[in-house]
């Protein structure tokens, strides 16, 4: 596998005047998109799909230069039966196949090998994403979530060296994602594989991906690894790409942490470092508290200044009631 599956150069993307957008979907991109996996994230109106969709040569940019590495003749080796698969966000099915013929449809389930018993035949795809039931259904007769099961059985089926994926598995039960998610992971550490996708999910960027695109109005507002932008966020805008942070400058850490950190620029804690200790002595009460599962969110008032902030925290078996007087411990 190369280095480098694309790197773009000054790349923009015009809007779509069907829909009487003139704002420019991308502007002035310039990217390093490496192998392996990467998400790219971003709020709604971003530019992801824009950009998947120029990733993918299914829209060409305004401006600027789009080198496609994906396709070096390394990726022509045997083990992969296509260079590059596009699952979009609607799936992309065809209406006139049903679910095994989508499978049977795709390079690395025609050969003699895959067709009977094989890991990678058509039966276990639909096996593996809970669709054997659904064999000869057409999309029309699937639910959605059935859908984009298909979609993403399909796209693994296909054998590709590198998969765009967009949004994938947005209809699927939450309960049920994981399961489809060990699938793709396993399947591009054993092909050793690449992936690109978009998603909002920030538990799955987490899990998922190494590497992370981050955008904003169209521009590239960070990129770098997933584990740097979840421990060291270059700012608060940023950091919340990758789920709730405690943000401070100077001062704020000094309020409400009691000079634990001694840090000249500011920084971020996420929750699983923050934990709140019941202290009679302590400055800062309780205003109100929520559990969220995995973490909690606290709303404090720092007595002497009279100033509020809401923290996200870790749980503790302490209960904590409005009024309680408590310290903030920095974990490390």
């Amino acid at each position: 596998m190369p280095d480098s599956l694309w790197n773009l150069e000054n790349v923009s993307l015009a809007g779509d005047s069907l829909v009487g957008n003139s704002r420019n979907r991308l502007h002035e991109i310039s990217l390093h998109i490496p192998a392996g996996v990467t998400a790219i994230v971003g709020y709604s109106g971003a530019g992801k799909t824009s950009l998947l969709n120029v990733l993918a040569g299914m829209e060409t940019p305004s401006s600027g230069k789009v080198e496609s590495r994906h396709s070096d003749t390394r990726l022509s080796a045997a083990e992969f039966s296509l260079p590059l698969f596009w699952a979009p966000q609607d799936g992309g099915l065809w209406p006139h196949l049903t679910a095994i013929q989508h499978l049977n449809a795709m390079p690395g389930c025609q050969t003699e090998l895959n067709a009977a018993n094989s890991r990678k035949s058509a039966d276990n795809w639909l096996q593996l994403f809970d669709l054997e039931h659904r064999q000869n259904a057409v999309p029309r007769e699937l639910s959605k979530g059935e859908q984009a099961r298909l979609s993403i059985a399909r796209a693994l089926a296909a054998n590709s060296a590198v998969l765009l994926m967009d949004e994938p598995l947005t209809h699927v039960d939450p309960a049920r994602k994981p399961k489809y998610w060990s699938l793709i992971r396993e399947h591009i550490m054993a092909s050793n594989s690449s992936l690109v996708f978009c998603t909002h999910e920030t538990a799955v960027v987490i899990r998922e991906s190494q590497f992370v695109i981050c955008l904003e109005n169209g521009q590239v507002i960070h990129t770098g690894t997933s584990q740097q932008l979840y421990d060291n966020p270059p700012n608060v805008n940023v950091a919340q790409f990758l789920g709730p942070i405690n943000w401070f400058d100077r001062e704020a850490s000094s309020i409400w942490l009691a000079d634990q950190i001694s840090q000249q620029t500011d920084f971020g804690l996420r929750p699983e470092r923050t934990l709140l200790i019941p202290d009679e002595n302590g400055a800062l009460r309780i205003l109100s508290f929520h559990f969220s599962g995995s973490y909690a969110e606290t709303k404090l008032e720092h007595i002497p200044s009279s100033s509020e902030k809401t923290f996200v925290h870790r749980p503790s078996g302490n209960v904590h009631q409005p009024g309680q007087l408590v310290r903030i411990q920095v974990l490390s």
